[in-house]
C-alpha cells in the first residue's frame, strides 16, 4: 500500500512538473535563469497559466461566434475556436515577452501603452460573443420582435408600392375578358340592338294603343262609356275597326322583331368573333404583365424572408442588445459591467506585465538582464576576435602582395637590363660593320686615323656603363643600322 502511494505521488509530481514545463514554454521564461532563481519559477508558471486561460476564453468565444454567425456545425466551430485561441495565445505571448523595462517609468508606460491598447481591442473583440451568450434569452426575444416589425414594415411597403397597386385592377380586367370570351350573345344583347330596340319601342306603343282601343270597344259595347248605349252601333263598329287595325299593326311589328332577332344574333356573333381576337391579344398581354409583376413581387418577398431568416447573426443580436439596453437601464448596466469584466480579463496578461515593469526589478529580471549582458559580451568578444583574425589575415595578405610585387619588380628590372644589353650588342655589331664599310672607302691614312677615333669612342668601357646618357647614345646610334 505504501509503495502504491509513493508511485501515485511520484506520478502526480511528474505530471505537475510536465504541466509546469509547458506553462513555462507558454510564458516565454528563460529556464537557464530559473535554475539560478527557482523561487521565480512559480511566478512564470502563473504567467503561463494566465496566458493559457485567456486563450481558452478566446477559443470558447470564437466557437460560439462561428456557430452563431456562420451557422457552423459545432465540431467545426470548435476547431475554428481552437485555431483562434492559438492565435490569441501567440499574440498575448508576444505582447508579454516584448514589453520592455526602460530606465524611467514614463518610458516604460510609453512603450507599454500601444500594447495595452492592442490588448484592449483584442479583449473587446473576444468579450462581445460571450456577452451575447450571457444575454441569449433576452436577445432572442428581441430579435423575434424586430423580425415581426420588419415583416410588418415590408408588407406595408408592398401595399404602398405603385408597381403592385395595379395588381387587383389587372386581375379584374383579366376576369372580365375571360368571362366575355366564354359568353355567347344573350337576349339582352339582342334587345339592345338599335333596330330591335326601335321596333320594340314601336311595338310597345302600338300594344298600349291596342289595349286602350280594346278597352274602349268593350266599354262601348257594355254602354259604360262612349255613347252610353249598350250594343254594337256605329260608334262601336268604328272602335272595333280601330282596334283591329292596331292589332294588325302589333302583329306585324311582332313578326318584324322575330325576323330581325336572328339577323341581329348572327351579326353579334360575327362582331364577337372579331372582338374576341382582340380580347385574346389583350388578355395575353395582361397575363404576361401580371406574371412579371407577381414574379418580381414574389422575388422580393423571398429575399425579405431569407433576410429575416438570416437575421439571427451577430449584428442583429448586437442591435437587439442595444435596443434592450436603451429600454432597460438595469440591463444596460449589467451589459456594460460584463463587457468591461470580460475585456479586463482578456487584457490581464499585458496589464500584469506592465505592472511588473513599473515595479522594482525582480530577481528573475535582474538575472535575465545579467544573462543578456553576458550574451552581449560574448558576442562582442566573438566579433572582436573575428575582426582581429580578419585584420591579421589582411595584413598577411598585404605583406605577401608586397613581396610578390617586389619580386615582380626585380624580375622586370632584370629583364629590362637583359633587353638593354642585347640592344647594346646589336648596336655595337652594327657600328663595327658600318666602320668596316667606311674604312674600305677612305684612304689608308685617313682611314687609320678615323679607325683609332672610333675605337676610342666605342670602347668596351663606354658601352658597359650604366649611365643613362650611354643608354640614350646606344639608342640613337642604332638608327643608322
Amino acid at each position: 500500500m505504501t509503495v502504491r502511494t509513493e508511485r501515485s505521488s511520484v506520478r502526480r509530481r511528474v505530471t505537475r512538473r510536465a504541466i509546469a514545463e509547458q506553462l513555462l514554454t507558454v510564458s516565454g521564461a528563460n529556464r537557464d535563469v530559473l535554475r539560478d532563481a527557482p523561487k521565480e519559477r512559480t511566478k512564470q508558471v502563473a504567467m503561463g497559466a494566465v496566458l493559457l486561460s485567456t486563450a481558452a476564453i478566446a477559443a470558447v468565444s470564437a466557437s460560439y461566434a462561428l456557430h452563431l454567425a456562420l451557422h457552423f456545425w459545432w465540431p467545426f466551430a470548435v476547431l475554428g475556436g481552437v485555431a483562434w485561441g492559438l492565435v490569441i495565445l501567440n499574440l498575448d505571448r508576444w505582447l508579454v515577452v516584448s514589453t520592455p523595462r526602460l530606465k524611467t517609468k514614463l518610458g516604460t508606460i510609453a512603450m507599454a501603452l500601444p500594447r495595452v491598447l492592442l490588448a484592449v481591442l483584442i479583449g473587446a473583440v473576444i468579450s462581445t460573443p460571450l456577452t451575447l451568450a450571457v444575454f441569449s434569452a433576452e436577445i432572442s426575444t428581441e430579435v423575434q420582435v424586430m423580425a415581426a416589425e420588419d415583416e410588418a414594415a415590408f408588407n406595408d411597403q408592398l401595399e404602398r408600392d405603385s408597381r403592385y397597386g395595379r395588381l387587383p385592377e389587372m386581375r379584374e380586367q383579366i376576369t372580365d375578358l375571360e368571362r366575355e370570351l366564354r359568353e355567347d350573345p344573350t337576349e339582352a344583347d339582342v334587345n339592345s340592338d338599335p333596330a330591335v330596340a326601335d321596333l320594340q319601342r314601336r311595338l310597345d306603343e302600338v300594344t298600349r294603343q291596342y289595349n286602350e282601343a280594346a278597352a274602349a270597344v268593350q266599354c262601348e259595347i257594355d254602354g259604360t262609356c262612349g255613347t252610353g248605349v249598350p250594343g254594337i252601333a256605329a260608334a262601336a263598329e268604328q272602335k272595333i275597326a280601330e282596334r283591329d287595325r292596331l292589332r294588325a299593326e302589333r302583329d306585324d311589328l311582332s313578326r318584324q322583331i322575330e325576323e330581325l332577332k336572328p339577323q341581329v344574333v348572327e351579326q353579334r356573333q360575327q362582331q364577337d368573333e372579331r372582338e374576341n381576337a382582340d380580347a385574346q391579344a389583350d388578355l395575353a398581354d395582361l397575363r404576361a404583365d401580371l406574371a412579371d409583376i407577381e414574379e418580381q413581387r414574389a422575388r422580393e418577398i423571398a429575399d425579405h424572408r431569407a433576410a429575416v431568416g438570416d437575421s439571427d447573426g451577430i449584428l442583429a443580436r448586437l442591435a437587439a442588445l442595444g435596443r434592450i439596453s436603451d429600454a432597460d437601464p438595469v440591463l444596460h448596466t449589467a451589459h456594460l459591467l460584463l463587457f468591461l469584466f470580460m475585456t479586463a480579463l482578456e487584457c490581464l496578461p499585458i496589464i500584469f506585465k506592465t505592472m511588473l515593469a513599473l515595479a522594482p526589478p525582480s530577481l528573475y529580471e535582474r538575472l535575465v538582464s545579467l544573462e543578456e549582458e553576458k550574451v552581449e559580451q560574448r558576442i562582442r568578444l566573438r566579433l572582436q576576435t573575428e575582426y582581429e583574425e580578419a585584420e591579421t589575415l589582411a595584413r598577411s595578405a598585404l605583406a605577401a602582395a608586397e613581396a610578390r610585387a617586389a619580386r615582380t619588380l626585380e624580375a622586370e628590372s632584370r629583364a629590362t637590363g637583359m633587353v638593354l644589353d642585347a640592344q647594346l650588342d646589336v648596336t655595337r655589331d652594327g657600328v663595327h660593320r658600318w666602320r668596316d664599310e667606311q674604312l674600305g672607302r677612305t684612304t689608308a691614312s685617313r682611314g687609320a686615323s678615323s679607325a683609332d677615333d672610333l675605337d676610342s669612342l666605342y670602347s668596351t668601357d663606354s658601352f658597359g656603363s650604366e649611365d643613362p646618357q650611354d643608354s640614350r647614345l646606344a639608342g640613337s646610334s642604332s638608327a643608322p643600322v
